[in-house]
C-alpha cells in the first residue's frame, strides 16, 4: 500500500527573494560609504596640483593632514588659520605630533609621513608640521598633491 504525503502550500514559496537580498546589499554599502564621506574632514581638502611625481604605496603611511581652521579656531602652534589631524583625531600641539611620529616609526620602521595640505594654506602653516615630524624621527616625509591633466 502505497502512502500519499500530502504536501502544504508555503506562502513563500513562490516568491525569489534573491533579488532583495541584491538591493538590500546595495543599499547597506551605499550607506557605508556614505556615512564614511560624511564623517571624513579631509574629504573637502583641495591638494596642490602637480605635473610630475609618483603614487605611493598604502602601507607604512602616517597619514598627516593640514586644514583650514574653521570658525572654531585652530591649535595655535599652526597659526590661526590651519589645524593638523592624525589618523582622525585632531593633534593639539607639536610635541603631541612628535610623539605620534616617533611612535609609528618604532612600531613601523621604514614609515613614510605623508603631509596632505590645502593648497591655499600658506607654506608658514605647513613648516611647523614638518619641523615636527623631523623631531619625531621622519627620514622620509611627501607632500600629497593632485595630479594635473
Amino acid at each position: 500500500m502505497r502512502i500519499r504525503r500530502i504536501r502544504k502550500e508555503h506562502a513563500f514559496e513562490g516568491i525569489n527573494a534573491t533579488p532583495l537580498i541584491d538591493v538590500v546589499m546595495v543599499l547597506i554599502i551605499f550607506f557605508l560609504l556614505v556615512g564614511r564621506l560624511a564623517n571624513d574632514p579631509a574629504s573637502g581638502l583641495n591638494l596642490p596640483g602637480s605635473t610630475v611625481g609618483q603614487r605611493q604605496d598604502a602601507s607604512n603611511v602616517l597619514i598627516v593632514t593640514v586644514l583650514k581652521a574653521d570658525s572654531a579656531g585652530a591649535a595655535a602652534w599652526v597659526g590661526s588659520i590651519a589645524r593638523v589631524m592624525t589618523e582622525g583625531t585632531e593633534v593639539p600641539d607639536a610635541a603631541s605630533l612628535e610623539q605620534i611620529v616617533s611612535s609609528k616609526l618604532a612600531a613601523q620602521p621604514g614609515t613614510t609621513v605623508q603631509i596632505r595640505a590645502d593648497r591655499d594654506l600658506p607654506y608658514g602653516s605647513i613648516e611647523p608640521v614638518l619641523r615636527a615630524c623631523g623631531r619625531g624621527g621622519a627620514r622620509s616625509v611627501r607632500l600629497a598633491t593632485e595630479k594635473l591633466r
